[in-house]
C-alpha cells in the first residue's frame, strides 16, 4: 500500500503547479503604473552620444570589451538576430567610431539634451544616402536607430579612403581582427562581389580548410594516448570503436575553430548570424553523437564482462540500457539543439504539452512496449541466447531484447522483431530454460517375435539407457504396451540431462542406433506397415504357433541375454552371476 500512495503523492506534486497557477488571480493592474526608470547614459540624444564616445575610447585606451559592450549598448540592436548580437554589435560600434571620427568634431553642446525632443540627426551621407539618427525608444531611452545600425558597413566603406578630422581621440578598430585584416588586403579583395567581399569569401574558404584540417589533427593526436589507455584498463575497446567516439569530437573542435574565427571574417549581422547558428547546429549534433558513441564503448565493455559470467540475465540488460541510454539523450538533445539555434525550450516544451493528449494517443502502442520490457526484465521469462517458441508460433533464438522490440532468430535464419507488448498477455514456451530433453518413440517389432526376445528386447534397451552418459537413470519407461496393426509396440521414454540442444541430437544418435544394433544382435526385426494374406483351399487351417508360459527362471535368462547384448554393444564386458541359468536353456 506504500508504493501507490507515493506514487499518488508523486503525481499530485506535478499536476499541483499548473492547476495552482491557472486558479491563482492575475495581479491587479494599478493605475498609473510606473514605468522603468531611463538610465541617464541613455536619457537624451547628448547623453547617447557622450556615453557611445567616452566608452568607445575607453575601450581604445585597453579598458576591454566591457566598455566596448556598453559603447554597443547605444545602438537599437533589435534587429540583428540574437546568435550574432553580441559580436556584431562590438563590430558595429567599432566601425560607427570610425565613421563619426571621419565626419566631424563632436560637439556635446550642440546635441539636444531633451529626453523628450523629436530623433537627432548627426548626419546625411550623400554617397549612400544613410543618416545618422539618435532616436527615442518607446521604453524611453535614447539609441542610435535601427536604420543607422543597418547603414554602418556601407557608411564605413564610403568614408574608409577619407581622413580623420583632428582633435578625435582613441581608436578602438585594433580591437577588431577583421579590421585588421582588411587593412592588409589589396584593394581588389575589397570589392564586394556575392554577398560580401570578396577577401571574406578567401577568409572564408580557409578557415574552412583550416578548420578540417584541425580537427583531424586532434582526432589523430587524440588516437593513441585514448587507446593505450583502454588498454591499460584491459576493457577490451577496439580501436575502430574509439576512432568512431573520436569522430564527432572532432567535428566539435572544428565548429569552436570555426566560430572563433569568425571574427576575422567581418561578416554582415545576418550572414554572421546564419553561419553562428549552422556551426552551433553543427556542434550540438557533434555533441549528441559523441553522447552516443560513449554509451557504445560503455555497452562494449558492459557487454565483454557480461559474457565472461555464467548468468545471461546480463545479456539482456546490456542492449536495453545502451537504448535507453540513448532514448534519453535524444530527447535531451532535440532540446539542447532547439536552445542552441534560438528556439525557446520552454516554448518548444509547452507545445509539446498542447499536443500532449495527441502524443499519447500516438504513444500508446510504444508505452505497452515499455511495460512489456519491464515484463521481460521482472519475470525473467528468457534470456539472450534461450530456444523460445512464442504464442505457440514464434519458434528461434533470442538474440537481443531491446526496449521496443525483441528479436529472434529462427531456425531458418531469418529474424523476426516482436514488440514486447506481446509478452505481457502471449504464452512463453522457453526451451532453453529445460534441465533436461524428454525421448519418446514407439519401437515396433513384428508379430512373429516370441516372448523370449520380447524380454531379451526390452531389458537390453534399459540396459542401454542405464549405461548411457548423458540419460537419467529415473523415470525412464520401456515396456511392451501395444498390439498395433501391424506391429508389436514398445513404449520407450527417457530423458537426456542436457540443456544444449547439440548434445542432446548427439546423445539421441548413439542411443538410437545402439537400439538397431541390439535388435540385429537378437534377431528383432522392426515392423512396418503390412498385410499378410492366406489362401486356404479346403481341409483344415494351418497350424498357428504357441508358446508356452515362462517361468521366473526363463524370464531371468531373457533378461540377463538382454542386458549382456547390450553391455557388449557399449563395449562393456557382462558381469555374469554364478549359479544363473544360461540364456540358451
Amino acid at each position: 500500500m506504500r508504493l501507490p500512495r507515493l506514487l499518488l503523492l508523486a503525481l499530485l506534486l506535478l499536476l499541483a503547479p499548473p492547476a495552482l497557477a491557472q486558479l491563482a488571480p492575475a495581479p491587479a493592474a494599478e493605475a498609473g503604473e510606473a514605468k522603468a526608470e531611463v538610465p541617464k547614459a541613455l536619457a537624451s540624444p547628448r547623453a547617447t552620444m557622450q556615453t557611445f564616445l567616452t566608452e568607445a575610447v575607453a575601450a581604445a585606451d585597453g579598458g576591454g570589451t566591457a566598455h566596448l559592450d556598453a559603447a554597443a549598448a547605444c545602438l537599437d540592436l533589435s534587429a540583428i538576430p540574437a546568435p550574432a548580437r553580441l559580436d556584431s554589435g562590438r563590430e558595429l560600434a567599432i566601425k560607427l567610431k570610425e565613421v563619426l571620427d571621419r565626419i566631424r568634431l563632436v560637439d556635446y553642446a550642440t546635441i539636444p539634451a531633451n529626453p523628450e525632443g523629436p530623433p537627432y540627426v548627426f548626419d546625411r551621407d550623400a554617397d549612400t544616402g544613410v543618416s545618422i539618427v539618435i532616436a527615442r525608444a518607446p521604453s524611453g531611452e535614447w539609441r542610435f536607430t535601427t536604420e543607422t545600425v543597418a547603414g554602418i558597413d556601407d557608411l564605413f566603406r564610403s568614408l574608409e579612403a577619407r581622413a580623420k578630422v583632428a582633435g578625435v581621440a582613441g581608436s578602438p578598430a585594433n580591437l577588431s581582427p577583421s579590421l585588421w585584416l582588411r587593412s592588409k588586403m589589396p584593394d581588389a579583395l575589397k570589392k564586394v562581389g556575392f554577398l560580401m567581399e570578396h577577401w571574406q569569401w578567401l577568409t572564408l574558404a580557409l578557415l574552412v580548410i583550416f578548420g578540417v584540417l584541425f580537427a583531424r589533427l586532434v582526432r589523430f593526436l587524440l588516437m593513441g594516448p585514448v587507446s593505450r589507455r583502454l588498454d591499460q584498463r584491459e576493457l577490451g575497446v577496439p580501436r575502430e570503436l574509439v576512432a568512431r567516439t573520436l569522430s564527432p569530437l572532432g567535428l566539435i573542435v572544428m565548429a569552436i575553430f570555426w566560430v572563433t574565427g569568425l571574427s576575422w571574417v567581418g561578416l554582415s549581422p545576418d550572414l554572421h548570424s546564419f553561419f553562428v547558428v549552422i556551426v552551433k547546429f553543427l556542434a550540438a549534433f557533434a555533441l549528441v553523437r559523441f553522447a552516443f558513441r560513449i554509451v557504445d564503448i560503455m555497452s562494449h565493455v558492459l557487454a565483454t564482462r557480461a559474457a565472461k559470467t555464467e548468468g545471461r540475465f546480463d545479456d539482456l540488460l546490456v542492449p536495453l540500457f545502451r537504448k535507453s541510454v540513448k532514448v534519453v539523450i535524444f530527447a535531451v538533445g532535440v532540446v539542447f539543439i532547439a536552445d542552441v539555434v534560438g528556439i525557446s525550450a520552454s516554448s518548444l516544451l509547452a507545445g509539446l504539452g498542447l499536443g500532449g493528449l495527441a502524443i499519447a494517443l500516438a504513444a500508446q502502442d510504444t508505452v505497452k512496449n515499455f511495460f512489456g520490457s519491464l515484463t521481460v526484465i521482472l519475470d525473467r521469462p528468457f534470456e539472450v541466447g534461450d530456444a523460445v517458441i512464442i504464442g505457440g508460433s514464434t519458434e528461434g533464438v533470442v538474440e537481443e531484447v531491446g526496449f521496443r522490440s525483441t528479436r529472434i532468430r529462427t531456425y531458418e535464419n531469418s529474424l523476426i522483431t516482436l514488440p514486447n507488448a506481446t509478452f505481457i498477455s502471449a504464452q512463453v514456451d522457453n526451451l532453453g530454460a529445460r534441465n533436461w530433453r524428454r525421448l519418446k518413440a514407439t519401437i515396433g517389432v513384428t508379430y512373429d517375435t516370441p516372448p523370449d526376445k520380447l524380454r531379451a528386447f526390452t531389458e537390453g534397451l534399459r540396459e542401454l539407457i542405464r549405461n548411457h552418459p548423458l540419460t537419467k537413470k529415473e523415470g525412464y519407461a520401456v515396456y511392451f504396451n501395444g498390439l498395433g496393426a501391424s506391429s508389436l509396440d514398445i513404449l520407450f521414454i527417457t530423458h537426456f540431462e542436457t540443456k544444449s540442444f547439440d548434445a542432446a541430437a548427439k546423445g539421441q544418435h548413439d542411443l538410437l542406433l545402439s537400439v538397431v544394433t541390439l535388435a540385429s544382435r537378437l534377431g528383432v526385426e522392426f515392423a512396418f506397415p503390412t498385410r499378410t494374406v492366406v489362401l486356404q483351399k479346403g481341409g483344415a487351417a494351418p497350424p498357428t504357433q504357441t508358446y508356452a508360459p515362462a517361468d521366473a527362471a526363463r524370464v531371468d535368462a531373457d533378461h540377463r541375454l538382454g542386458r549382456e547384448e547390450a553391455l557388449r554393444i557399449l563395449g562393456k564386458a557382462p558381469v555374469t552371476t554364478a549359479g544363473a541359468p544360461d540364456a540358451s536353456d
